[in-house]
């Protein structure tokens, strides 16, 4: 295909506006321009001619573990490549590779792979747009399914020592804030320009409170591992819901969180408070009896969703695509903002990606009229489409 094409669908959205029939040229990796009446266009050789699709951003996942059966922690380029072609299939374009808690000489051999292949990113894939830490500095009370014997109390120090070659990749810190040492962390990781996302957590709403004086400006997997509100103490959950401050995360697949419950959080915070995320693991893509490690926690995919022996939820098994359809009640607009634009804001993006306008990004993907991605287009380059969409494309 040429630097230069057209993309000619039924409809386009962003989180601003919904577009009919447009017509959108890519030049190189970005947009060229916006345009209407695409119905009434010539398609020409080249051309992707999806006039039975919506057109919109690609989707932004944050907080991706693994999935189609390799690990972040697997600390190798090969597994970073995998998830990342993983993704395109489910209209990810953009993704921070998520660490869990592990031996600080494990985490760091899987720093160093993300940041090489940020280096020398694959074509093929998914762009990385940076690191995502889930631990080491959580609360072992609401570990979930990180392992519980590298959990470490939170030291500033310690932090830089080990993540220091990394600060200019990393993105997101997720830890808990009520820890001894945590308030110190935050407002070392507030200096360094890094996100400081509170999760894992028993934290009061008041803990929360000096966490967000600190710096901290986000919520991991809200509801899950967490403080939950009550009528008397809000707790985590309930910080998320009445703090504008902090944007949540939220895994929309109907196991981890209740479908009201989603609802009524993007209520309560408005559609540009939240970020869905798949939290995806290995197991993600996989068939039932799957079993793989978490860290070195044992885990089987079982009736759709991933558990520890317990029972434990450990991680998901949702791409962000199946996120889209379980939140598929709200407009175009709205999901775009859920999936694309404020995981892009958060990162400070959102004037470069997850926009359809001139300049932008050329990340995108086309959803047909059953809701299943159709084709994924990362940097201007179309990475991974349906065999019939393809066809259509060369007329």
């Amino acid at each position: 295909m040429s630097d230069s094409y057209r993309i000619l669908a039924a409809s386009a959205a962003d989180f601003r506006d919904e577009i009919v029939h447009p017509q959108i040229t890519i030049c190189g990796k970005s947009i060229e321009s916006v345009e209407t009446g695409g119905m009434l266009v010539r398609v020409q050789e080249g051309d992707i001619a999806a006039k039975d699709c919506l057109l919109v951003p690609g989707f932004i996942d944050i907080h991706v573990h693994g999935g189609a059966g390799y690990s972040v922690m697997d600390g190798t380029r090969a597994s970073i490549r995998a998830i990342g072609r993983h993704l395109v299939k489910h209209g990810v374009t953009g993704w921070l590779p998520t660490t869990v808690t592990a031996p600080l000489d494990i985490t760091v051999a899987a720093l160093n792979a993300i940041s090489e292949e940020m280096k020398h990113p694959d074509p093929l894939g998914a762009r990385i747009l940076g690191i995502h830490l889930e631990g080491p500095y959580i609360n072992p009370d609401k570990k979930g399914a990180q392992p519980l014997s590298y959990v470490r109390v939170p030291d500033s120090r310690e932090f830089l020592k080990w993540a220091g070659p990394y600060l200019h990749a990393i993105k997101i810190v997720t830890l808990a804030p009520e820890m001894e040492g945590a308030l110190e962390l935050i407002q070392t990781l507030t200096r360094k320009n890094i996100i400081t996302s509170i999760g894992h957590t028993n934290a009061t709403y008041k803990e929360v409170d000096k966490a967000i004086y600190a710096g901290a400006s986000h919520v991991t997997h809200c509801f899950n591992a967490m403080s939950p509100m009550t009528g008397r103490e809000p707790g985590v959950v309930g910080a998320a819901f009445a703090r504008k401050e902090l944007k949540a995360e939220l895994i929309w697949d109907n196991i981890h969180v209740h479908p009201a419950s989603c609802d009524a959080l993007v209520a309560a915070k408005g559609s540009s408070g939240v970020i869905l995320i798949s939290d995806g693991i290995p197991g993600a893509g996989m068939h039932d009896g799957y079993e793989f490690s978490l860290g070195d926690l044992p885990v089987t995919v079982k009736d759709g969703a991933a558990r520890l022996p317990d029972g434990t939820l450990a991680g998901s098994m949702l791409t962000l695509d199946v996120a889209r359809v379980n939140s598929a009640a709200f407009d175009p607009c709205t999901l775009s903002a859920l999936i694309s634009h404020n995981a892009a804001d958060t990162l400070g993006l959102g004037r470069k990606t997850s926009i359809l306008e001139s300049g932008a990004d050329a990340d995108l993907c086309l959803i047909d009229k059953f809701n299943k991605i159709a084709g994924t287009i990362v940097q201007g380059k179309v990475v991974w489409m349906e065999k019939d969409q393809t066809e259509r494309s060369k007329k």
